[in-house]
């Protein structure tokens, strides 16, 4: 199977995102340290897979976020690819 059919929208780790942060990650703002193009979380390309899941750039292809699930446990990834900003409204 080709990554590319493995390919969601952001809102498919919405579920996984709200077990870690306790607002929804989905509406945060994502801008790429890349190609400096900002989306909301809901709008990167997903990549969900039994090691965790990948969120990337829709533009560059730039991974900007990881979790990762270890022994039952979650534990997120945040590389510097990224800069996140959520709205206080």
């Amino acid at each position: 199977m080709d990554m590319i059919d493995n390919k969601l929208d952001g809102s498919a780790a919405g579920g996984i995102l709200h077990e870690i942060f306790p607002f929804e990650m989905t509406l945060v703002q994502a801008t790429c340290a890349n190609c400096g193009k900002t989306n909301v979380v809901g709008a990167l390309a997903v990549y969900m897979h039994g090691m965790g899941t990948i969120m990337r750039c829709p533009s560059c292809d730039q991974v900007l976020i990881r979790v990762a699930r270890v022994k039952a446990r979650k534990g997120e990834v945040l590389p510097r690819h990224a800069r996140c900003e959520a709205s206080s409204d």
